[in-house]
């Protein structure tokens, strides 16, 4: 109990730090965790995948909130973009949740995988055009265009269990918002998808005999609990990098971490 105690705890302050540093919420990273981890110690077979998605779930919300919290401090938080596409994400992802029993497995996982080749490729690339005094631009783009992206990107992170923060900094760098900006806004954004995911999750695991002792629905209580000790305070010094990076670095450092996703 103790190893697996020690095990959580390396999750969420791994998980944490790199939520503050680019604005996702750390599922990448902690859902493959917890389903190694959990197989390894026999927890939850035959659910153990739903296990590690709701558990990673639970635990971007307290991790997502943490970084927001900062970067709000920080100014980095565009609300009038992220109040648009939440409400499009709310659409995307009761759509995402409808149609994920009907495309296979294979075929997201590798949308996924090309997607973020995509991506980091282009951050990567970008280091060589990009000031370090780079401007935030005043953004005067139609509100349907945020309406629509945080449908298509609600869909996207429903279908592949992520909670959209690798969706939505590119899009927003491609609005032509700042790299910090970018990143804030992604944190803050990834919180509602994870509250909506955490309740769908404990909903549709209530009262599963086969489920393993210490559970919420498919959330296993101690995994999150003990990760969030380790991610909540993690997150904060993710955002404290963030913010004495150079633009330049940033946005290298944020192309290697989609590459090391895809990797996955």
């Amino acid at each position: 109990m103790i190893f697996e105690f020690i095990i959580f705890l390396l999750i969420g302050a791994v998980a944490g730090l790199l939520a503050g540093m680019f604005g996702v919420g750390g599922g990448a990273l902690i859902a493959p965790s917890l389903i190694f981890t959990l197989n390894y110690f026999n927890i939850g077979d035959p659910w153990v995948n739903h296990i590690a998605i709701a558990t990673s779930l639970a635990t971007i919300i307290g991790t997502s909130l943490s970084s927001s919290y900062i970067h709000n401090k920080n100014k980095n938080i565009r609300w009038n973009i992220l109040k648009k596409m939440v409400l499009g994400c709310m659409i995307g992802t009761l759509s995402g949740s409808y149609i994920t029993p009907y495309i296979p497995g294979f075929w997201l996982k590798w949308i996924f995988i090309v997607f973020l080749i995509y991506v980091s490729s282009k951050f990567i690339l970008q280091t060589n055009k990009v000031s370090n005094n780079q401007i935030d631009k005043n953004i005067s783009l139609n509100n349907s265009i945020f309406v629509f992206a945080g449908i298509l990107i609600g869909l996207f992170a429903a279908l592949v269990g992520v909670g959209g923060g690798v969706l939505v900094v590119p899009f927003l760098q491609r609005c032509g918002v700042d790299i910090r900006k970018a990143i804030g806004t992604s944190a803050a954004f990834t919180v509602p998808v994870a509250i909506g995911g955490s309740i769908g999750y404990i909903v549709a695991g209530w009262n599963n005999p086969q489920l393993p002792n210490y559970c919420l629905g498919f959330i296993y209580l101690p995994a999150a609990l003990v990760i969030m000790l380790t991610s909540i305070p993690m997150a904060k010094v993710g955002v404290q990098l963030a913010q004495k990076l150079s633009i330049k670095k940033l946005i290298k450092f944020f192309g290697i971490f989609y590459y090391c996703l895809q990797r996955n």
